[in-house]
């Protein structure tokens, strides 16, 4: 069957692999989605980077949180995300798909709930590259500013609060003058939109999807890599 997957589409990226071979072998359709992926404004926000608007990329911050009142009293529900759960395949989209997926080591300061240290309340993940670096800041249990920053060495991007909704953005610049403004229409959170890009896929056998394999791959690599708790430091507050 043609299926259409929340993120991660699994939490092995060995496995993720083979689902992507046997889709294609089998002629069928497995588009992962992460909405904000789809959004009109956050697609223009990448080919402006990549056409060199802001020179080359440097570090990106990458900020999604969230206060759920409810959560602590049901921490034992393990159909319940936890921080990193519901917030890391939006947060890393960014960083993997402006700086990619290669030659790059990711670690982790997280803060767990204290039974079973299953679900997170706060997670940093650092991704680090040859010549960059960038970090994703998610939870559920802290708020803070919901914005994307991605700093160049020509000027820098800035995608307000909650930028994964994001319908405008700034391109800055040390001369303020030069600063411009993009905006674009989002119909509902971006849901549709991916709706639309899989029937295309399936009526066309070409693949609409704005997400990449080797991204959908990597996120599921930085689960595995979570779960097991490599390279993490926990904290507590």
């Amino acid at each position: 069957k043609h299926i259409l997957c929340e993120s991660p589409i699994t939490l092995d990226a060995e496995i993720t692999k083979e689902l992507f071979l046997l889709a294609r072998e089998k002629k069928l359709v497995l588009m992962e989605i992460i909405k904000t992926a789809f959004s009109t404004a956050y697609s223009r926000l990448l080919l402006l980077i990549k056409s060199g608007k802001i020179g080359q990329v440097v570090s990106i911050d990458s900020v999604c949180t969230s206060l759920w009142s409810a959560f602590p009293q049901h921490k034992d529900d393990a159909e319940l995300w936890s921080g990193f759960e519901s917030w890391a395949p939006t947060a890393l989209l960014p960083i993997y798909q402006v700086l990619g997926v290669e030659n790059c080591e990711e670690n982790f300061v997280t803060s767990f709930y204290e039974q079973g240290k299953k679900f997170d309340k706060f997670t940093q993940i650092n991704v680090v590259y040859p010549n960059a670096v960038a970090t994703a800041r998610v939870g559920v249990g802290v708020k803070s500013e919901g914005e994307l920053i991605i700093s160049g060495t020509k000027g820098y991007v800035y995608v307000p609060a909650p930028w994964w909704k994001t319908d405008y953005f700034e391109i800055r610049y040390e001369d303020q003058t030069n600063n411009k403004r993009y905006f674009y229409q989002l119909d509902g959170e971006g849901i549709r939109y991916g709706i639309v890009a899989f029937v295309r896929s399936i009526s066309n056998a070409i693949d609409y999807g704005f997400l990449e394999e080797k991204v959908s791959i990597k996120i599921a690599d930085v689960f595995e890599k979570y779960r097991n708790k490599e390279k993490m430091i926990e904290i507590k507050y």
